[in-house]
This record gives C-alpha cells, structure tokens and sequence, in this order.
C-alpha cells in the first residue's frame, strides 16, 4: 500500500487527518538522532547507494548532520564497535566527498535487556556519542519495571543521557501514556518517529505521538530511517503542527 494508505484504519473508516500548517523549515532540529544508515550491518541501508540517498534526503530537508544509530540486539544484531566501525569509516568517507559539511556519528539503538544493563553496570564503552545512549525496549510485551528502573539509575549514575526510541510504538502503554511523563520527569529523553506523527504505524501509534508532544514530554524527533519511505515521511510531517510545536521545545544538543 502507498503512504496515501496512512489515513486508513482497516475498518475501512477515515481517520481524521491532522491540522495542516505551511511546511516548517527542518533545519530547526539540527540532526538527526535516529537512524539506520551504516550499510549492510541491520534491517536499515542494504548498501551504500542505500545510506546515500537517505542522506541526501536529509541534507535536502535541512539537516546538518545525524548520529546513525545501526540495532545492538543479542542474538538478532550482535553488533559492537568492531562490526560497526568498518562499514560507517567508508559512509564517513563518501559523505565526507559528497556533503562534506554534513556531520555524522556513529552511535547506536541497544535493545534493553539484562546483557545491555550488564554492559552499563561494568561501564563497557558504548556507542554513545556525546554521552547519549539510544535504547529501545520490546514491542510485544512490556519491560520488567525492575530491569527498567535499575538500567536508567545505572546509565545515569555514569553520567550518560538515556534517550528511549519511539515511544510511541509500544502498545502496552497507550492506555498508561502518564508513564512517559514519569520517564520524563526522571531525566529521560523521549524520541518519537516523523513516520508515526503522519499515521504510518496506524492512528493508535499516531495518537499516542501526538499527545506526548502536546504534553511537553518529547525531546527529540527521530527519522528512524531505514529507508526512503522513513525519508518521505519526514518530508511530510513539516506540516503537522505537532512537528511545529516540537521544533520550539526539542532538544538541539550538539553532535558530539
């Protein structure tokens, strides 16, 4: 289905498309802190044609860098720095040529379990760059609030900055969206996807987005690009006017 299918529910009923405002200018945020472009190393870029024209995408939309956040998942993405470093040295090096004022990172999205709260615990060097760690819990069920709660005080207490990736795709807490003030409220950096704010995932998803954004409780907004389509999504959500009320109370940190 096209991205025209986003207004849709299965029901076959129209969800209610969203205030519309005049595209904002993205380059209000900066980077991007999300995102799957280290070629043939996860589900993201297969390649690097792949990864360069998502940047050039990004680069077209305003943005002046991003942090490339490739998946650190036990068993189903067991990357570390030195699965890692080699495929993102030859991205660095083409954009370097072709957008050479275009800042990138290398970072990464760790799935929470009890390896990754290990790895803190024994104060491993993370891809964490400028002291932001990008982490994503389970889609399916919710985390052990002990495991949860342990890890944040962990990654914490070292002086890291905790970011939880698209928050608005765990269903186990749309009824419980107080939650994500609580986390917020604890320091944590909330990050939810363009992709969500115009209806990709569904008007549940799409609302859980809208909602953390009109409470103050979101920080950054994120590609979470794996491909063109994240891309395209991005292009769209400049007329949402949640994307506009985010770009005046986001986070704009530095790259590094």
């Amino acid at each position: 289905m096209g991205w025209l299918s986003r207004w849709f529910r299965q029901d076959g009923a129209t969800s209610p498309r969203p205030v519309e405002l005049a595209p904002l200018d993205l380059s209000a945020f900066h980077f991007d802190f999300h995102s799957h472009l280290v070629p043939g190393v996860d589900d993201g870029a297969p390649d690097l044609d792949a990864a360069m024209e998502m940047i050039d995408g990004l680069v077209g939309l305003g943005y002046l860098g991003a942090v490339t956040t490739p998946h650190i998942m036990a068993g189903t993405y067991p990357n570390d720095r030195n699965t890692l470093e080699p495929a993102f040295a030859k991205l660095r090096e083409a954009v370097f040529n072709k957008h050479p004022q275009f800042q990138l990172a290398l970072g990464a999205e760790y799935f929470l379990d009890a390896s990754l709260l290990e790895k803190v615990a024994n104060g491993e060097d993370l891809l964490a760059p400028g002291g932001r760690l990008l982490f994503e819990l389970a889609f399916g069920a919710p985390p052990e609030d002990g495991l949860l709660r342990e890890f944040l005080f962990e990654v914490q207490v070292r002086g890291l900055q905790p970011v939880m990736a698209h928050i608005e795709r765990y269903p186990y807490w749309h009824g419980e969206l107080h939650r994500f003030g609580d986390f917020a409220e604890q320091g944590v950096w909330l990050q939810v996807n363009a992709a969500s704010i115009v209806g990709a995932y569904g008007p549940e998803v799409q609302q859980a987005a809208e909602t953390s954004i009109e409470r103050g409780w979101v920080s950054l907004l994120g590609t979470d690009a794996h491909g063109m389509r994240h891309i395209d999504a991005l292009a769209a959500s400049r007329t949402h006017a949640m994307v506009h009320q985010l770009a005046k109370s986001a986070q704009n940190p530095t790259l590094f």
